[in-house]
């Protein structure tokens, strides 16, 4: 996952972070019990289902943009799975 920040009036920056760190059981079980403390459920079950298809996704569209954010003031933020 790459995650890309260019400021206009600030630093810019890149982060670089493994996929198998983001898309892993751990990241699975986190993300259903912090979804049960805000009054939506879903499985353990179907959360590492859910990361498996994303993982697969991810092997056959190398350059799938989650998120692309160009600001008014001249920022931007790119979020590359």
């Amino acid at each position: 996952m790459r995650i890309i920040v260019k400021a206009k009036n600030g630093p810019n920056f890149r982060l670089l972070l493994p996929t198998a760190l983001i898309l892993n059981r751990f990241t699975a079980g986190w993300v259903c019990k912090s979804m049960d403390s805000n009054g939506m459920h879903l499985s353990k079950e179907q959360a590492v289902a859910f990361l498996g298809e994303l993982k697969r996704y991810r092997r056959k569209h190398r350059d799938w943009v989650l998120v692309e954010v160009r600001s008014a003031g001249g920022d931007y933020v790119k979020v590359k799975l």
